[in-house]
């Protein structure tokens, strides 16, 4: 969605000019250090020094971010796909000082960008967004700002987004001052630089539910982390997989899969982006649906199983089902506390597998809420 312009503020023509001046200054002192980063980049990842990339700025225009190159191209050969993988620790120290963002005063002193303002973000997310986020774009995006100095991308992103907000409705040059200390701060201490999980900030895909969670669809890129999990041995403990899941594997189930209109797959992020479960239905044609859910390794006994499964009977409701079955291994404590918790039964008419139990729920009220679980 792109923002409605909003009524400006007499601040922000001081804003503007301000920004020049502090822009000119800061480019002029230091122009030494920037071209020294760029030797030390080219030196250590190779060419294009600078990182180049469209991002909506004021009122959701879009103009060309420039900043410092800190990872390595995608290379699939050489296992470089996430950004996890292309980060390299002379990138990780870049980004830690912030010496990657000083060719972003060009785009302050062009008007693209203000000192201190929300960080522009990728222009994929901008449909995302609700409309109470997207009033993060009544003002120019900045070089660091309000969230960036309340927890950078240690942040959530309801928290992250909700801090831009509140940065439209009370900027002023008393704020911007404050949160310009408070940048030097951050940066000495190298507070937030990644989320947990992730080299920089899991991706936004928009606001999570009420048990928050955000759900997607399955998509290609992330076959990967499927079967990273697949072969985790603590998911493998949990479900009954009898094959050693492989990535070529993986990808042609996927393309048989992908348009069947008998099943539905989903990835569940947490609300900084984190992807925490996988699941899906099968549907039998009569109302009902069989259902899986793996949960990330990494975040066992957090809750997010719990979580996604309540999110799952919200979509069950969603798609008018009458009825949740499964399948649980006998000896997996854990999965059937969850499953209980959340009103599933033993169907003692269904014939599982040997060492499985037939779990089944009706969906009749969108209750989804458990207390219990992994």
């Amino acid at each position: 969605m792109t923002p409605t312009p909003p009524a400006a503020r007499p601040y922000d023509r001081v804003k503007r000019a301000l920004d020049v001046v502090l822009a000119s200054a800061a480019l002029v002192l230091t122009l030494p250090v920037q071209v020294a980063v760029a030797v030390a980049v080219r030196r250590r990842l190779g060419r294009p020094v600078l990182f180049r990339q469209v991002r909506p700025g004021l009122h959701g225009r879009p103009f060309t971010l420039v900043k410092m190159r800190t990872m390595l191209d995608v290379d699939p050969a050489r296992g470089l796909v996430t950004n996890e993988q292309r980060m390299t620790p002379f990138g990780r120290r870049l980004r830690a000082t912030s010496l990657d963002e000083l060719p972003t005063l060009w785009n302050v002193l062009r008007g693209d960008m203000s000192i201190v303002g929300p960080r522009p973000l990728r222009s994929e997310y901008l449909p995302r967004y609700s409309p109470h986020q997207a009033r993060r774009h009544e003002v120019r995006p900045g070089v660091t700002g309000l969230a960036q100095v309340c927890g950078r991308n240690a942040l959530g992103w309801d928290e992250r987004l909700d801090l831009d907000v509140a940065y439209v409705d009370r900027r002023s040059a008393a704020l911007d001052a404050r949160i310009l200390l408070r940048t030097v701060g951050a940066v000495l201490r190298r507070d937030g630089i990644a989320h947990e999980g992730h080299a920089t900030m899991g991706a936004f895909h928009g606001p999570a539910n009420r048990h928050g969670v955000v759900e997607r669809p399955l998509a290609a890129s992330d076959l990967p982390t499927r079967v990273a999990w697949l072969n985790d041995p603590a998911v493998r403990a949990g479900v009954s997989i009898a094959f050693e899941a492989n990535l070529p594997d993986t990808v042609a189930w996927f393309e048989r899969v992908r348009h069947d209109g008998s099943r539905l797959d989903w990835v569940h992020h947490d609300r900084a982006g984190l992807p925490v479960a996988m699941c899906g239905f099968t549907f039998d044609g009569a109302g009902r649906a069989s259902l899986y859910l793996y949960v990330n390794p990494a975040v066992h006994g957090r809750g997010h199983g719990r979580r996604s499964l309540a999110t799952l009977v919200d979509r069950a409701h969603d798609l008018g089902l009458r009825a949740l079955d499964l399948e649980v291994r006998t000896d997996n404590e854990a999965a059937l506390r969850l499953y209980r918790s959340a009103g599933f039964q033993v169907d003692e008419d269904a014939d599982p597998p040997p060492g499985k139990l037939a779990m089944t729920r009706g969906v009749d009220e969108r209750d989804g809420v458990v207390t219990h679980g992994r």
